[in-house]
């Protein structure tokens, strides 16, 4: 039996980028940026700027242009850690608090749609399953 499950994440994971590029496109924002607002909104609003490189695993250089640009654009204010003066401190805007607001929607929107043929049954083995293969990954 051949297997096409690695396709179907592909297929899924193109699809959830397409609609949410729509979505925040009014917004100027990427998807990779929404999750940083996401973060800090979880985090109280505020975290260091490795902080958020560890969330969102990527490259110093990447966080540090990401975060960059969400400051130019009014998502994000930063400073100088007093503590650690090598990294930063990010925090979000009253902008960006607006916006955190409608992007939690936009997803709960979305994952209804998604889910909405499947019992609750299958959604729970679903995302146990999920959480299984994303462990083997590591």
């Amino acid at each position: 039996m051949e297997h096409k499950i690695g396709y179907l994440f592909k297929v899924i994971t193109d699809k959830i980028k397409i609609k949410a590029d729509a979505d925040l496109k009014k917004h100027g924002l990427t998807i990779t940026q929404t999750r940083v607002l996401t973060f800090l909104n979880n985090n109280g609003g505020e975290a260091t700027q490795k902080e958020i490189e560890e969330f969102l695993q990527v490259s110093h250089p990447t966080i540090v242009g990401v975060v960059s640009r969400m400051e130019n654009n009014g998502f994000l204010i930063t400073w100088l850690d007093p503590s650690d003066r090598r990294n930063k401190i990010v925090k979000l805007t009253d902008k960006s608090i607006s916006v955190v607001k409608e992007i939690k929607s936009l997803i709960h929107l979305h994952d209804k749609k998604m889910l909405n043929t499947l019992t609750q049954e299958q959604i729970e083995t679903l995302e146990e399953t999920l959480k299984i293969i994303c462990k083997n990954l590591d």
